[in-house]
């Protein structure tokens, strides 16, 4: 699976644009699936989970990862295709047009991480000082709000390094989310 991959045009834009394609792309993210195993998981008909399996695929943001034979039937087995799905290269494209039900999207994506969030501080053994949670707003320049960014894209990049790597010591998995946007100051 790729780290980051970067929407590209406005297809794959208003294909993420439906809520539920971001809750298939969250459950998958946990690890491969079929589109039977998903509509149990989200209480819907088959034949509507298979729809947006299709429609995810053709645009390119999950992949079929392998296949099964199971009581004559050829089973998929679905898998996001990154790590993360950036709209980076996509947003001079945002300007021009709108997407339909992009908030919903955005909120449909900020509850699937609360949910991520909360599945795994359930199954940690929490000690207080090895839980940090910081929400936090902070007034900067443009100039400092980039250096933010870098820090944060080079902390996101040593982890990533460190979670690729083979190692003798024992490690452990840690979560982290995090957002980092302007807001419209009221």
């Amino acid at each position: 699976m790729e780290d980051v991959f970067y929407l590209s045009n406005l297809d794959q834009l208003k294909v993420l644009s439906d809520p539920l394609r971001v809750k298939i792309i969250w459950s998958l993210s946990d690890h491969e699936k079929t589109g039977k195993i998903l509509s149990e998981e989200l209480h819907m008909a088959p034949s509507k989970v298979r729809y947006h399996l299709t429609e995810l695929e053709r645009v390119g943001l999950i992949r079929v990862v392998r296949t099964e034979l199971k009581n004559g039937i050829q089973q998929k087995f679905y898998q996001p295709i990154a790590e993360n799905i950036s709209l980076e290269k996509v947003a001079s494209l945002l300007n021009g047009e709108t997407v339909p039900d992009l908030d919903n999207v955005l909120k449909e994506n900020a509850f699937c991480a609360l949910e991520a969030l909360r599945k795994n501080i359930a199954r940690s053994d929490l000690q207080a000082r090895k839980f940090l949670f910081i929400p936090f707003q902070a007034r900067l320049t443009d100039h400092e709000a980039k250096v933010v960014e870098q820090k944060i894209k080079a902390i996101y990049t040593y982890m990533q390094s460190k979670s690729n790597r083979s190692t003798q010591e024992k490690t452990k998995t840690f979560y982290t989310s995090l957002s980092f946007f302007p807001t419209q100051d009221q």
